[in-house]
């Protein structure tokens, strides 16, 4: 966790100052034609922030390419009252995202320019589909309305925050993370109002940290292959309910309290069945690790 503090607090100190160094690229302005935003970003390596503006635009995209290295796509239409907004950054190295990876693996990533910035306002509904290769990446969806979130990464360094403790607008649908070597931390879950939170794991790493008592109903699936998934939750009033999938290759670890009512069902001290904000759990871990511990 004191990675993930580390990148956030980086990132709220120089926000102030990053947008006045990166130039505007591209922007989605408010035409009366769609409510809602359904926006791709493939980046294959570099250094991507999402955050929140106050704006009337819904959304601003700032960059500082390197052209020898970067090829910036982008694309934007409007279809049935959603504007979909497609940005391809692609390193020519890599050979598309697919092949990032490898690239990550065999080919060192040369530092320098490549740094993007995509500012939302508050006006819109956003859909988000963010796919990484390799570099990093943080997440602020303070006070946005986010219904869909995906989030793709090859062995990049993700962080997903709520850095003005303000929450989603509206009930977010299904927060869903596929990770293969890299990892991806996510704070302050309770506010992304998610009602299906689903983890695919491979080699890497997921953090999930409930910070606070959850005010909405959630079921959290998640798959892992030979990685590591960790789980923080509230130590009181938190109803919880865990079903465990695992192999005797794996590691499982709950916190103390916690009472298995059935084969590999476990429940909380405060589990209720009937709780409006029940978080219930499906564990399927094959050669990985599994933690669920207290948060502070």
């Amino acid at each position: 966790m004191w990675r993930l503090t580390l990148v956030c607090g980086l990132l709220a100190h120089t926000v102030s100052t990053t947008f006045a160094q990166l130039k505007p690229f591209y922007t989605i302005q408010d035409d009366g034609t769609f409510d809602a935003i359904h926006f791709t970003l493939t980046a294959t390596s570099g250094t991507c922030h999402i955050m929140p503006k106050m704006s009337d635009v819904p959304m601003n995209i700032y960059g500082d390419p390197d052209f020898e290295k970067i090829n910036p796509q982008f694309q934007s239409w409007t279809d049935n009252r959603m504007n979909f907004v497609d940005l391809l950054l692609e390193d020519y190295n890599s050979s598309g995202f697919s092949k990032s990876i490898s690239y990550n693996m065999f080919g060192p990533e040369k530092k320098g320019k490549n740094n993007w910035e995509i500012a939302l306002a508050d006006n819109k509904e956003y859909w988000l589909n963010l796919n990484y290769g390799i570099g990093q990446a943080v997440v602020d969806l303070s006070g946005i309305s986010v219904k869909n979130l995906n989030i793709k990464t090859g062995s990049a360094d993700v962080a997903v925050d709520y850095l003005s403790d303000l929450g989603n607008k509206i009930a977010m649908d299904t927060f869903y993370v596929k990770v293969d070597l890299g990892s991806l931390e996510a704070r302050k879950m309770h506010l992304s109002r998610a009602k299906n939170i689903i983890t695919d794991i491979g080699f890497g790493n997921v953090t999930l940290d409930f910070s606070d008592t959850p005010t909405t109903k959630s079921t959290i699936k998640s798959m892992v292959g030979a990685g590591s998934l960790e789980v923080f939750i509230p130590k009181n009033d938190t109803p919880v309910i865990i079903y465990m999938n695992n192999s005797p290759l794996c590691s499982v670890k709950l916190p103390k309290g916690y009472e298995e009512v059935d084969d590999n069902v476990y429940v909380s001290p405060s589990y209720s069945s009937m709780a409006d904000n029940l978080l219930t759990f499906e564990i399927d871990v094959a050669l990985g690790n599994a933690s669920f511990r207290y948060s502070k």
